[in-house]
């Protein structure tokens, strides 16, 4: 079977990727982490809910000195894996639900990003977030404390639809000192639209409109250091 290959580019430097419509492919919270990565030269790194490996392998690209990605599928991690050996780069590869696979080891640096869509029906697994969209990101802000060293740093993208302040609040309450890397501003695709209803009535969820008089979800890429 061919592969059919896509390629993301980002700070000088293209990934090549096996397209594979069933795992999580490069979005634009991807891009938003990847252009915001830094400092990672000599740290030993998580990448957590993998999907194609993309943030892993730019990870060892950019100098880390180990890095260790989990996600629950065995198809992304399949895909993932042939997408390190395409580009060049050992990765430590783990099939597990979330921290399960790294249980009592310790990290400079984790990235995550978790699936975010509120939908009162259940969408693509690595794009559907319960029915407030925070049902993996409260999950993920449970342990990373636990799984950092003095200093660590989050990388977490969070969108307006699922409380942009709230995960602030709930970084401050784990015991972090979180700031804002970028933000960007997006109109809502067909899936968003359909939701709008539903999104209106929840109460942590924020849109606004542009000048074009789209309705547009805000993403802000969070960085928390643990104290």
């Amino acid at each position: 079977m061919v592969e059919k290959i896509t390629t993301f580019k980002v700070k000088g430097i293209e990934i090549k990727l096996i397209k594979d419509r069933k795992i999580y492919m490069p979005s634009a919270a991807t891009r938003l982490i990847a252009e915001n990565l830094h400092e990672i030269d000599g740290l030993r790194v998580l990448d957590l809910g993998t999907g194609s490996g993309v943030l892993a392998i730019l990870a060892s690209k950019l100098g880390a000195r180990n890095v260790v990605a989990t996600d629950v599928s065995d198809r992304a991690i399949k895909i993932a894996k042939r997408n390190a050996e395409i580009n060049g780069v050992e990765i430590d590869f783990r099939v597990g639900d979330l921290f399960n696979p790294v249980r009592g080891e310790l990290f400079d640096l984790i990235i995550c990003n978790p699936p975010m869509t509120p939908s009162p029906i259940q969408l693509r697994r690595f794009t559907w977030g319960g029915i407030v969209g925070r049902f993996f990101s409260v999950r993920v802000l449970v342990e990373p404390p636990s799984h950092l060293r003095r200093n660590g740093r989050l990388i977490l993208p969070v969108i307006s639809l699922v409380g942009i302040g709230r995960t602030y609040q709930a970084l401050l309450g784990r015991g972090f000192i979180p700031k804002i890397l970028d933000y960007q501003v997006h109109p809502f695709g067909k899936i968003l639209r359909r939701l709008l209803n539903h999104l209106k009535s929840l109460p942590d969820s924020d849109y606004v409109y542009d000048h074009l008089g789209r309705v547009c979800w805000r993403l802000v890429l969070f960085e928390a250091i643990k104290t």
